[in-house]
C-alpha cells in the first residue's frame, strides 16, 4: 500500500513539472512575439462593492458601495470618495506608484480610509483584466502593513472602471 501511494505521488510530481515546463516555454514563445505592454493607469471612476464576513445584502444599505476618482498625485495614485449625491468627497486611497503593465496586471500598495477619524486599513490593491473589464482588488488590515498570512481580513473590495474621473485633487475635501 506504502509503495503504490509513494509511486502515485512520484508519478504526479512528474506530470506536474512536465506541464510546468511545457507552459513555461510556451510563455517564452509568446513574449517574443507580442508587443511590448502598456503601463497601466489607474485613471478613471472606479466603483464596487466590500465585501466581509458574515455581512449580507440586507447589511450592505448604508456602507458597502464604493466609489473612488482615482487621480494621479505626488504619492502615486490618490481615490477621491464621491459621496451618494455625487459630489466630490476627501482623499480615501493612496496607492503607490507602480510600474504595472496591462498584459501581466499590478499590484499597489497603500492606505485606505472609509471614515473621518477611522483607523486607516493598510491595503493592496491587484489590477486585473476580467472580460475587457478593468478591476481593482483589494486587501486591507489595520495596522502598519498588510500581512498577508494573516487568518482573516476585515477589509476586501472588489471595483470596476466605470468611466472618467470627474473629481479633481482641488475638490477633494479634508
Amino acid at each position: 500500500m506504502l509503495a503504490s501511494v509513494m509511486l502515485a505521488s512520484v508519478m504526479a510530481a512528474g506530470i506536474i513539472a512536465s506541464s510546468f515546463g511545457g507552459s513555461a516555454a510556451a510563455e517564452t514563445s509568446d513574449e517574443a512575439t507580442s508587443a511590448p505592454a502598456e503601463a497601466v493607469s489607474l485613471a478613471g471612476r472606479w466603483s464596487g462593492k466590500r465585501h466581509g464576513y458574515g455581512r449580507s445584502e440586507a447589511d450592505c444599505s448604508c456602507g458597502c458601495a464604493l466609489t473612488y476618482d482615482f487621480v494621479a498625485c505626488k504619492e502615486g495614485w490618490c481615490g477621491i470618495a464621491v459621496k451618494n449625491d455625487k459630489t466630490c468627497g476627501a482623499i480615501g486611497v493612496r496607492l503607490a506608484a507602480n510600474n504595472a503593465v496591462t498584459s501581466g496586471g499590478g499590484t499597489y500598495k497603500g492606505q485606505l480610509v472609509l471614515a473621518k477619524d477611522t483607523a486607516p486599513y493598510s491595503v493592496e490593491a491587484w489590477y486585473a483584466r476580467d472580460e475587457g473589464t478593468a478591476k481593482l482588488y483589494f486587501l486591507g488590515d489595520t495596522g502598519p502593513e498588510l500581512r498577508i498570512m494573516r487568518r482573516s481580513f476585515p477589509f476586501e473590495a472588489e471595483l470596476a472602471r466605470t468611466g472618467d474621473a470627474t473629481c479633481t485633487l482641488e475638490q477633494a475635501t479634508s
